[in-house]
């Protein structure tokens, strides 16, 4: 069972349609993957809808994260058309993917980090998921510590004691976010880590918080295999023994290091062959022990003292591309 890797269903109902969603989540759920990481945001604010449907009848058997923060935009008949339009002509021409992704930004740009807020996003969230409880509650980007006020804390620790939540958190995009005051209180945060980013990681500390990582393979296979070759990383894997990982293997046991014994690493994997692969990464990390567990801090640690050159191994030929 894959409980080191969770599905990330930012896509759902946005380039990923219904049909496609559903599909890939049986087909994560069906190779062990027991994760799921929504917000109230995602597919314009009916991600959580789709994922309730699909987890209703195995509710016991997973664990859930969404989040608040990120205001979804109304749903209308217009927008209706134009998600469609998006998922089928606008991202196959050329530039089209980039420009589905700037049109979400925009219309996902509006925040919200009020306490009357943030309780009506649980109840939404409560409802759309059929479900009684939250295993993850997560403040959406927040910009900074100062949005999130005494007032908002105290509503999650509220919920949490009233048991509509197990944990609260939050997701972080910068290494300031995770090391901020209002992290170190959280008891779960979500941020990216990957090889593409390696000047400018965090090392994940503090006892008892869950770490979830996102996007593993940010960058697409040339951003990683550019990455992978870095004379840190070469230095740190001749170091630990695993000079002959390929591309794929490295991203994913990264990301996993990165996420610690209690963590979770969240990838957006839509095809089978993907959901597959990655499963089987998960599985294969946990043969490594103790030298998956000093991967990402054995690589942060040459990254941190500059490493002039190291020994150029390549990856083998063959390597298969994989989604995050």
């Amino acid at each position: 069972m894959s409980t080191r890797l969770g599905f990330g269903c930012a896509p759902i109902l946005g380039r990923v349609g219904k049909k496609d969603a559903l599909r890939a989540l049986h087909t994560a759920y069906d190779n062990g993957i027991r994760h799921f990481d929504v917000a109230r945001s995602y597919g314009f604010g009916e991600a959580e809808g789709l994922l309730g449907e699909f987890i209703a009848d195995k509710r016991q058997d997973l664990t859930v994260t969404t989040k608040f923060g990120v205001v979804p935009p109304r749903n209308t008949r217009a927008l209706g058309l134009a998600k469609s339009f998006a998922r089928g002509w606008l991202k196959r021409l050329p530039g089209g993917q980039k420009m589905v992704s700037a049109a979400s930004r925009v219309a996902l740009a509006n925040r919200n980090y009020a306490v009357d807020y943030a309780r009506d996003c649980l109840e939404e969230s409560l409802r759309q998921l059929r479900t009684g409880y939250i295993d993850y509650y997560m403040i959406h980007d927040p910009p900074s510590s100062e949005v999130v006020t005494d007032e908002l804390l105290r509503f999650l620790e509220d919920a949490q004691r009233d048991g509509k939540i197990r944990h609260w958190g939050l997701t972080a995009e910068s290494a300031d976010m995770v090391y901020s005051p209002t992290a170190s209180r959280a008891q779960a945060v979500l941020f990216e880590a990957n090889l593409n980013l390696l000047d400018r990681l965090p090392v994940p500390e503090g006892e008892g918080k869950t770490w979830f990582v996102s996007r593993p393979y940010a960058g697409g296979p040339a951003g990683l295999a550019e990455s992978a070759a870095q004379p840190a990383v070469r230095a740190a894997l001749a170091e630990l023994g695993l000079p002959r990982l390929d591309d794929n293997q490295l991203a994913m046991y990264f990301a996993l290091s990165m996420a610690g014994d209690r963590g979770i690493v969240i990838a957006s994997m839509f095809s089978d062959h993907h959901i597959r692969q990655n499963a089987a990464l998960a599985a294969e990390y946990l043969q490594l022990g103790e030298q998956g567990k000093a991967l990402a801090k054995t690589i942060l640690r040459y990254v941190a003292a500059g490493v002039p050159q190291a020994p150029q191994t390549q990856p083998p030929a063959g390597a298969l591309p994989t989604s995050d």
